[in-house]
């Protein structure tokens, strides 16, 4: 029997050489936190509303590969994920992944939310474009 994660569930998949993927996975909610562009993105239509749809993170493992964070944004609209709406990727490697990582480790979660961080860092390195993040943590 399948079954459906709620906007709150996190799923830590650990696998051979030290792999962890999370999945932030929601129903269509349109008062979760996502990010307006302050300049539309992709030119036909113009999109400017975005949520993450996916956050990997990956340890380094001298056996496999480096360190790892990707984070995937699809765009949103009324109640949800727009169906082959457009996407957008923020994509840390290296030593500054396994830096990333070490540093949410450590972080307080309880004032700022995890997605709300990475929209934040994306866009503070340049990776996402400027934009008003609003909407509450579910």
């Amino acid at each position: 029997m399948k079954r459906f994660l709620t906007a709150t569930e996190i799923v830590f998949s650990f696998a051979a050489g030290c792999v962890i993927a999370i999945a932030l996975v929601a129903p269509p909610t349109p008062a979760q936190e996502k990010i307006t562009l302050t300049t539309p993105v992709h030119v036909s239509p113009g999109a400017a509303d975005f949520r993450i749809w996916n956050t990997t993170l990956r340890r380094a493992h001298p056996d496999r590969t480096t360190a790892e964070i990707r984070i995937i944004f699809r765009e949103v609209g009324g109640m949800g994920f727009v169906a082959g709406g457009k996407s957008l990727e923020c994509l840390y490697e290296g030593p500054a992944a396994e830096t990333l990582i070490v540093a949410l480790n450590k972080v307080n979660l309880s004032t700022t939310s995890l997605e709300k961080r990475f929209i934040q860092r994306c866009q503070a390195d340049g990776n996402l474009a400027p934009g008003t993040i609003t909407g509450s943590v579910e």
